[in-house]
């Protein structure tokens, strides 16, 4: 297994959001964390990046605990992944180019070949001829290619996702799920999208983690989680509403 949670618990505020998740993540696969919103799935995805620690249980990546790891320990680890925000966190001040190579020049590679894999990444992703333009001169649809580049520029093990199509139409959401789906066929990297976008989930997963009450409800494929009988996971797929709220009609 790429990525294995055991146990683990994590608290926010006053509100337990975590109660024992256990999920494994097998090489290359293409895995869709989805749940209500506030369920706690990008938390989730935060544990795993060791940008916050849980309060209790166990995240392994490969052979290693990243539960007791100090930043420093985590840094190699960390650029083992890619991540992509969920409103593309790109640096308003510095170009599509700039925020594509970041990534690289952090770890000082020669500019020369900084500058042809960005050309390469941003021709692969329809950002040919963009290279200058700043975030604010671009489309959602774009800024979300921009995020991904930037994630995949230095080939990582592990990409994640944090609703990489929210905020888009139609179109723009396929033309995203599509390169999801054909970016980890091609650099054979492990994805975890955290999304409730039904349709992406039909489109990118191949296996589906619903996460509810704290927990991880159900595992299964796409057509098992989309014909699922059980109650909850059919009133989360159809949006219904589980119980009436207080005072509705």
């Amino acid at each position: 297994m790429v990525l294995r949670l055991v146990e683990v618990t994590k608290t926010l505020g006053t509100q337990q959001v975590l109660e024992g998740v256990n999920l494994e993540v097998a090489p290359r696969e293409r895995l869709c964390v989805v749940g209500r919103s506030g369920a706690g799935k990008s938390v989730l995805l935060r544990l795993i990046l060791g940008l916050i620690k849980p309060d209790s249980g166990e995240i392994w990546y490969g052979e290693t605990n990243l539960v007791p790891l100090t930043d420093r320990e985590l840094a190699p680890l960390r650029r083992e992944m890619g991540m992509v925000f969920q409103n593309g966190a790109l640096f308003d001040f510095m170009n599509v180019e700039d925020n594509v190579a970041f990534v690289l020049r952090e770890r000082r590679r020669p500019e020369s070949e900084i500058r042809q894999q960005v050309l390469r990444i941003l021709e692969r992703l329809f950002l040919k001829g963009h290279e200058k333009k700043m975030p604010a001169e671009l489309s959602g649809g774009m800024r979300k290619r921009v995020a991904l580049a930037r994630a995949i520029i230095s080939r990582p093990k592990l990409i994640l996702y944090d609703e990489p199509t929210a905020g888009l139409d139609p179109i723009g959401s396929t033309e995203i799920t599509d390169l999801i789906r054909c970016l980890n066929e091609e650099f054979g990297a492990t994805t975890i999208v955290v999304t409730h976008d039904m349709r992406s989930v039909e489109q990118i997963a191949q296996q589906v983690a619903f996460l509810h009450a704290g927990r991880i409800y159900k595992v299964g494929s796409p057509e098992q989680f989309l014909s699922s009988e059980e109650p909850v996971v059919k009133a989360f797929v159809h949006g219904l509403v589980e119980e009436p709220a207080v005072g509705a009609c």
